[in-house]
């Protein structure tokens, strides 16, 4: 019988050779069309945030507050309601709305992570975002389901004590540390126009730099204690410190991170040498927007248009975008 021949020793490492070049200019076409998806896929989630919002304003002729927040003689004292949960109605969880304790906003933390705080809200949540568990839970053990956006707080929306209450969305409420009488936007008190203002963005919860230093640090100098992942419940119930979860704003440019790891805080300037020093950071990579899409993040305008805006964008007029009222109208960006 006459024998077949079989490919040579060299003829396989050509097809080999053939084949892995295949596969490495086929792998960023696939990665490419995959983020593409995500990124539609989280703007649509916007754009129904945006629908949400403005259902909201045609009932109560107003937007939601960004939290309305109460003060207890109890600790946590500082207890709250965020524009999140007055938006749930219009988000198809009607029946989650109509069980929220509006008046004690901690009794919706009962039930661990079967508790209502502590629902996994899949329109809330980036495909595209790092969280790295939903729910998650907190330094006192209490539940929370995560989002990946935040309504636009105007120039700074954290520290609380700080706010400038110039964007959409604000602190208000006997709770409040800077607006206590203050009330819900109107699309009236939107001078610079629907189309020229932010109305909610995306956040990161990607910074191991921010991370490493909350490893060290968390809980001391006025720190916040838990680590960027667990930052961003939607239905924070309490702390003075909530507005960081469900507010964000043009304190930092869009994709900030901390500049450099514990293991390099000589790098920083200004320096860090003790807890109180990172917050000059931690107060920043709190507020800003960002995303883990390559080059920008998704927004809903006030007019309830998505935009993908560029990281390269200028801080300052990130900041004409995000203050409803300072006359600044931007052009294209």
């Amino acid at each position: 019988m006459r024998r077949q021949k079989g490919f040579t020793l060299i003829e396989l490492l050509v097809v080999v050779a053939i084949i892995a070049i295949l596969i490495a200019l086929l792998v960023p076409a696939v990665q490419k069309v995959r983020g593409a998806a995500l990124r539609a896929q989280c703007a649509n989630n916007l754009k129904q945030l945006g629908l949400a919002a403005h259902n909201y304003h045609g009932t109560n002729k107003t937007f939601p507050p960004g939290l309305y927040q109460m003060k207890f003689p109890s600790a946590p004292q500082y207890r709250g309601v965020s524009s999140f949960v007055y938006l749930l109605p219009y988000l198809e969880q009607a029946s989650l709305f109509q069980t929220w304790d509006m008046t004690n906003p901690l009794n919706n933390t009962a039930g661990g992570p079967n508790a209502r705080s502590a629902a996994a809200l899949s329109i809330l949540v980036c495909p595209a975002d790092v969280v790295p568990q939903n729910p998650t839970t907190d330094s006192n053990g209490l539940w929370y389901g995560m989002t990946s956006y935040g309504g636009n707080g105007g120039t700074r929306s954290y520290d609380p004590q700080f706010a400038t209450n110039d964007g959409i969305f604000a602190v208000i409420g006997p709770g409040s540390q800077t607006a206590p009488n203050g009330a819900p936007i109107r699309i009236a008190d939107v001078i610079d126009g629907v189309s020229n203002t932010v109305l909610y963005g995306e956040r990161s919860h990607y910074d191991p730099n921010y991370d490493s230093f909350i490893a060290v640090y968390g809980g001391q100098g006025g720190v916040a204690m838990n680590p960027l992942g667990s930052v961003g419940a939607w239905g924070i119930s309490g702390g003075r410190l909530a507005a960081g979860d469900v507010m964000l704003s043009a304190f930092a440019p869009i994709n900030y991170t901390v500049p450099a790891s514990y293991a390099n805080k000589s790098n920083l300037n200004p320096p860090v040498k003790k807890a109180s020093d990172f917050t000059y950071y931690a107060d920043r990579r709190i507020c800003a927007f960002g995303s883990q899409h390559s080059s920008g993040a998704n927004f809903v305008l006030a007019d309830g248009s998505v935009r993908f805006i560029a990281d390269s964008l200028p801080l300052s007029t990130l900041q004409l975008l995000c203050v409803r009222n300072d006359g600044g109208v931007i052009g294209d960006f």
